[in-house]
């Protein structure tokens, strides 16, 4: 089943770089000032937790690893970034990867051909707030070609029943024909056909009953929603996410 998820938690080794300190235009930087020393931290981390305290400014953090495993030709290695406070710049071996805002989400680019048996990942972060860091997992992702993106749901409220909603996109490419499952718990209510290459998709369950949702005015249950993406018989891409159903719906 994909993705296969290679978390790159720790330790991270990190340099601050430059120290942000306020002036009557609220922050600037300030070579003068004096940093904080080297450091080892484990993400997900904002700085503050991991040692350095009443920072602000610019820090690099690196970590090396090794190649995954052999990559078969329908895989496809992607870096993802869960969260950053507040701007980072990522390199993977020397070669610059990209620049991402904690404000725009998760971030993830294709890796696959920059890979090499020992690697490493630089992210400097940029934050004026002593909140900066990377709060958020830092991982590997191993993939099939195609795979699911921006999936969001929701529910649709209509007297005594229920319907859920999930969108998205199938991103990549195939050879083959694709299916997107949405499951409640352990119940599909929700299938279509599809074909990638960034085609969007939108599914409806039918109407779901209240007491099937377990829904009660004074206590509202947690259900597990699976959105799988299906190739022949195997398990493409799958997103998991925790949904609540508003009490008394």
């Amino acid at each position: 089943m994909y993705p296969h998820r290679i978390r790159l938690r720790g330790p991270w080794e990190c340099q601050p770089l430059v120290r942000f300190v306020p002036d009557a235009d609220g922050h600037a930087e300030s070579l003068a000032q004096p940093l904080p020393p080297k450091c080892r931290m484990t993400m997900p981390c904002r700085w503050g937790e991991g040692g350095l305290r009443e920072f602000a400014g610019r820090a690099r953090f690196t970590r090396h690893f090794g190649v995954p495993r052999q990559i078969d030709s329908y895989e496809q290695v992607w870096l993802t970034l869960g969260g950053v406070e507040a701007v980072a710049d990522l390199w993977l071996n020397d070669a610059f990867l990209g620049h991402c805002r904690g404000s725009s989400g998760p971030y993830a680019i294709d890796v696959t051909s920059q890979l090499r048996d020992r690697n490493l990942l630089t992210i400097e972060v940029e934050s004026k707030g002593t909140t900066g860091g990377l709060w958020g997992e830092i991982a590997l992702e191993i993939r099939r070609t195609a795979y699911l993106d921006k999936v969001s749901l929701w529910a649709e409220y209509a007297q005594d029943a229920v319907r859920l909603h999930a969108a998205g996109e199938v991103a990549g490419s195939s050879q083959e024909q694709l299916e997107v499952y949405v499951i409640l718990d352990r119940s599909t209510v929700a299938y279509a056909l599809v074909e990638p290459g960034g085609t969007a998709f939108h599914l409806v369950s039918e109407p779901l009953a209240s007491a099937e949702l377990r829904v009660t005015h004074d206590h509202t249950r947690i259900h597990q929603v699976h959105v799988e993406l299906i190739g022949g018989a195997s398990v493409w891409y799958v997103v998991e996410q925790e949904f609540m159903f508003r009490a008394g719906a």
